[in-house]
């Protein structure tokens, strides 16, 4: 199940605020270059890589992939945005998938590696979010990959 949480940005001069489940958190210094975003958030720099559609925004930080959907609090009335954390492992960049690490049905924890993709010459580990078992593996080693395309996909361990 995908943990769903109320999104707000707001600007406040030249500090954007972002509001998860009312607790803020300000946002200074960025920059946008391409699909890679950097700012400082208190005395951290955060990086991540964003990309969008129509209805969502996809984020990938520190491994895990988050989808913004504006379109289903739009529906609902709200101002803001839906956000979920996806039950999949998703590369932030197209590229070269190298290794798959595990099978289906295998019981992983969180931070295990889970696919391994080459992109601008370099590998990325891409871990799980969470701890689950293998549901589904959607591409093969040696398939190539778009963005935010879920390679693995998790399903709760049951207790």
């Amino acid at each position: 199940m995908d943990d769903i949480h109320n999104v707000l940005f707001t600007k406040e001069k030249d500090i954007y605020v972002i509001s998860i489940d009312q607790k803020e958190y300000r946002v200074k210094d960025y920059l946008f270059q391409g699909c890679h975003l950097s700012f400082e958030m208190g005395e951290s720099r955060i990086s991540m890589y964003i990309a969008q559609d129509a209805d969502r925004n996809y984020i990938s930080y520190n491994g895990e992939c988050y989808i913004i959907e504006r379109a289903r609090a739009a529906k609902a009335g709200r101002r803001g945005a839906a956000a979920h954390h996806a039950s999949s492992v998703s590369s932030p960049m197209p590229g070269l998938l190298v290794k798959l690490p595990i099978a289906i049905g295998a019981r992983v924890s969180a931070g295990q590696t889970l696919a391994i993709v080459e992109a601008m010459k370099m590998q990325n580990e891409l871990r799980a979010s969470r701890d689950g078992i293998v549901a589904k593996i959607n591409f093969k080693e040696g398939d190539q990959i778009d963005a935010f395309q879920p390679i693995v996909e998790l399903e709760p361990q049951k207790k």
